[in-house]
């Protein structure tokens, strides 16, 4: 009789084993693995965060491999038809000069900052699943601002202005003064907290997965298929981004009610 076969465990088991790993520092105290400087305030245990982190996107590296590859793949087949019927040159002036050249030029260096404050929170999160989206996070964020910039690459040949999506932190108009500071306050300078509240949850949740639907379905009705191609392939990073503040926040919001319940027994 042949021993039975041993049963390989299901993705939701999968899951749980591989972004739910923690382990328990022997070199270094957790203060020194976690400096409240990078992890941010409240400074909770990190057995708090393992048992109450709970994010609602789940997604496998490789699940996520294979849609990130599928997504490239539409996009740089519409980008070639789009180059190859020279669409650039029949988009309608008032949409190609104005509000899609705002945001190519805007949106990329920035994408760019977002990349490395999901890393830092990828470094410093207190929670392995918090640590694992935060890594998708940051390739993300490099995916988008290398699309957005070569979109601004093939725009350069219409008007030179495109060539701001590089330089535009390096530039002293008042856009790039007012996106270097919010940006500053929002991304490059806070800790994985602050940038898990201020820019995954706010800034993600209620601006950048609006904007790009707004933008993908301007685009759309505008002709612009590369374009709308492009914001919708980000929107759907984007809206995963969002979850990885929204559990941070209720942290918060269950240790401070637990707080209160102790404090009202004492």
């Amino acid at each position: 009789m042949n021993p039975q076969e041993p049963r390989l465990p299901t993705r939701d088991e999968y899951y749980e084993l591989a972004n739910r790993l923690e382990w328990t520092p022997k070199y270094v105290s957790e203060e020194e693995l976690f400096p409240v400087d990078m992890t941010g305030v409240p400074n909770l245990p990190i057995g708090v965060w393992e048992e109450l982190y709970n994010a609602p996107y789940r997604v496998t590296y490789r699940e996520y491999v294979k849609n990130q590859r599928e997504k490239d793949q539409r996009f740089f087949a519409v980008r070639e038809a789009g180059l190859r019927s020279e669409l650039v040159k029949k988009l309608d002036q008032t949409y190609h000069q104005g509000s899609f050249c705002f945001h190519i030029n805007a949106v990329p260096i920035p994408e760019y900052t977002a990349s490395i404050a999901e890393s830092r929170m990828a470094r410093f999160g207190k929670s392995g699943e918090w640590r694992n989206l935060s890594t998708f996070g940051s390739m993300d964020e490099v995916r988008h601002a290398q699309l957005q910039l070569l979109m601004a690459h093939d725009n350069v040949q219409v008007n030179p202005k495109f060539a701001s999506a590089h330089k535009m932190f390096w530039e002293d108009g008042w856009l790039p003064i007012a996106a270097r500071s919010f940006f500053d306050d929002t991304i490059t300078g806070t800790t994985a907290i602050e940038f898990a509240l201020l820019t995954t949850f706010a800034f993600e949740t209620g601006f950048t997965n609006l904007q790009f639907i707004a933008f993908a379905a301007m685009a759309n009705k505008s002709n612009d298929y590369v374009f709308s191609t492009a914001t919708q392939s980000i929107q759907t990073d984007e809206s995963r981004h969002a979850q990885i503040g929204h559990p941070v926040l209720k942290v918060f919001v269950d240790t401070t009610t637990l707080a209160k319940n102790l404090e009202k027994k004492i």
